[in-house]
């Protein structure tokens, strides 16, 4: 009887500790570079603030946690290089909604030259809409 009992808490043993590694990689396992993705859709801003507009619920349950890339006019450059953040708020038709896109810390360089009135295509991940629609760890496409 003592023969079981050692196999069951060995193997029990076992799978916890499995649990423990597995949980701490997920932990400390690094967000994956959008950069280096493609974007699963492109979208003008005025296209996008659309969509959400008509069907919010709609737009998370195909737009959440996506990378899309958004072609838009720049409105407004948010640059605290004491933190080397940046943020870029694309406008739409709605005067009420706007694309925010934060980027990522060693892109706030990159976002010097330019100017409001620019046109830009960001790639980002789509986070839902707040007042705005957000993209977070964005970048300029070229």
């Amino acid at each position: 009887m003592k023969k079981p009992f050692k196999k069951i808490f060995f193997l029990a043993l076992v799978l916890v500790a499995a649990a423990i590694g597995y949980g701490f990689y997920l932990f400390y396992k690094k967000p994956p570079d959008i950069r280096q993705e493609s974007a699963s859709y492109t979208f003008t801003a005025d296209s996008i603030a659309t969509v959400y507009n008509q069907n919010e619920n709609e737009a998370n349950k195909k737009f959440l946690n996506q990378v899309v890339a958004i072609k838009g006019i720049i409105s407004k450059i948010i640059i605290d290089s004491s933190k080397s953040q940046a943020t870029i708020i694309l406008s739409t038709n709605d005067p009420l909604t706007g694309i925010t896109c934060s980027f990522y810390d060693s892109e706030a360089g990159s976002l010097k030259h330019l100017k409001q009135g620019d046109e830009v295509v960001v790639k980002g991940v789509c986070t839902g809409k707040l007042m705005d629609i957000v993209l977070n760890r964005c970048s300029i496409q070229h």
